[in-house]
């Protein structure tokens, strides 16, 4: 990055216009961690220093509303212009969150820098503490999403919270409604993003107290849950299925080694933009249960059954993710976790792992098979130890793996089988008219190998169709 400060400062010098580094990028190295992403203020034209810029290091810039970007994704740059219209110190002032309202004239930047830097609401000091602070609550009015990102920078650098602020938060929490959705939902995905989301979820409920008003859904969550196999109420059950489910996904040597490396690469997926699976294995595992205050009976022996919640929590959650704005896929994946996070259980219960009923719940699972088996497992365990502490959770433990094993080293083998033979193969092969379904022909090949009846080459598909056909 030296050279990029080393074109800045010639620019702010040669136009004689003042370019200040603000935000994430100066806090983050204050603290010592590295990232390349960079807001400016320009005290001037930004256009002109933007395009100036992107010249000089061959990169076009993108024109938005009220900045300019360049961006470099081989180098891995995200620089943004701002125009500064006002005093530096005010505009820093309007931030609202000390650790944010930090800048340094560009041409002052270097290692050793705290004495150049202009902080008029105290964030150094708030650094050296690791402390969020808002420092005027009456900003909340213009910038309620401060509330909101008060808790992300938490997450992001296992910072306390300033107990003024807290109160702050608490007497604001109302203003929740008044925040863009979208925006609402990519701070809670920036919480999600991190470990021990669990742990600022119950922050956000226990001592912030606006849990609910990110997510209505919790109000009845608290209210339902208790029954023959839960001692506690779903809320708070589906908060320890989130610890647990974290503390399997964080722990290196919890699975076998090819399981572990098969989760890793799933979890890290990307699926839209900057989210991952993980978070959205994450935010499924909390709303799991969701679907139980909407079915909740009670049978003729008096007994409190929630038959069904798998499906109403599955139309929740799909709510949940039109509301924060969620693409077609996330919500697809989140719908299939809540909806299908029984199949393990029953699995389970049924003592059932035959190569029959994994194939239906692999077919049924689909992507998201280890996304739910690890729920299931969180789940299972987290529902048996209240009820149970001293009973061995291990059993548990191999029953899912034995499924997540099967479904990366048996299933996943038998689905693609384009390299072996396809549709054209087989109708030209036994003379088959095109109207016929081979799709069908095709599926029965992949469940046969599946179960092992026969092998994974053309020599032993051909003798299994001639049998068939």
């Amino acid at each position: 990055m030296d050279s990029i400060f080393s074109l800045l400062k010639d620019i702010s010098e040669k136009e004689d216009i003042k370019i200040y580094l603000i935000g994430g990028y100066l806090r983050d190295f204050l603290i010592g961690r590295v990232t390349k992403k960079m807001t400016l203020l320009i005290k001037g034209n930004a256009e002109l220093i933007a395009r100036d810029f992107a010249k000089k290091i061959d990169i076009n810039i993108i024109e938005e509303k009220n900045s300019f970007k360049v961006i470099d994704i081989d180098r891995d740059l995200k620089i943004e212009f701002i125009e500064l219209e006002e005093d530096i110190n005010s505009y820093l002032q309007n931030r609202g969150i000390t650790i944010q309202s930090l800048a340094i004239d560009i041409c002052n930047f270097s290692d050793d820098i705290k004495e150049e830097i202009i902080d008029p609401t105290g964030g150094l000091s708030d650094i050296e503490e690791n402390k969020i602070r808002i420092w005027d609550g009456e900003l909340l009015e213009k910038r309620p999403i401060m509330i909101v990102k008060a808790v992300s920078l938490m997450s992001d650098l296992d910072f306390g919270m300033d107990e003024d602020t807290i109160k702050i938060i608490r007497n604001n929490k109302k203003l929740i409604a008044n925040i863009d959705s979208n925006e609402l939902g990519d701070q809670v995905f920036k919480i999600l993003r991190n470990r021990k989301s669990y742990h600022y979820f119950g922050f956000m409920d226990k001592e912030l107290e606006i849990l609910e008003e990110i997510f209505p859904e919790v109000v009845e969550m608290k209210d339902v849950g208790e029954c023959k196999y839960h001692v506690v109420d779903s809320f708070t059950h589906s908060l320890y299925v989130l610890k647990l489910t974290e503390n399997i996904i964080y722990y290196e040597g919890y699975f076998e080694d090819h399981i572990r490396e098969a989760y890793e690469k799933h979890a890290c997926e990307e699926v839209i933009g900057e989210h991952t699976r993980m978070e959205l294995i994450k935010l499924a595992a909390f709303f799991h249960d969701v679907g139980k205050p909407s079915a909740r009976k009670i049978d003729v022996k008096g007994r409190v059954r929630f038959r069904g919640h798998e499906i109403t929590g599955a139309e929740i959650i799909k709510n949940i993710s039109q509301r924060f704005g969620l693409s077609i896929k996330e919500r697809d994946i989140l719908y299939r976790i809540v909806e299908k996070h029984m199949f393990p259980l029953i699995s389970y219960k049924s003592n059932d792992v035959s190569s029959r009923f994994l194939y239906k719940m692999f077919k049924e699972t689909k992507n998201e098979t280890l996304d739910i088996l690890l729920i299931a497992l969180s789940d299972i365990v987290g529902t048996r130890k209240l009820l149970d502490p001293d009973e061995e959770m291990g059993k548990f433990k191999i029953h899912v793996e034995f499924m997540a094993n099967n479904y990366i080293t048996r299933f996943k083998e038998s689905q693609d089988i384009t390299d072996i033979i396809t549709a054209a193969d087989i109708l030209k092969e036994f003379d088959l008219k095109e109207e016929v379904l081979v799709s069908e022909i095709l599926e029965e090949i992949k469940k046969a190998i599946f179960k092992g009846k026969i092998s994974r080459n053309k020599n032993s598909i051909m003798k299994y169709l001639k049998n068939i056909l």
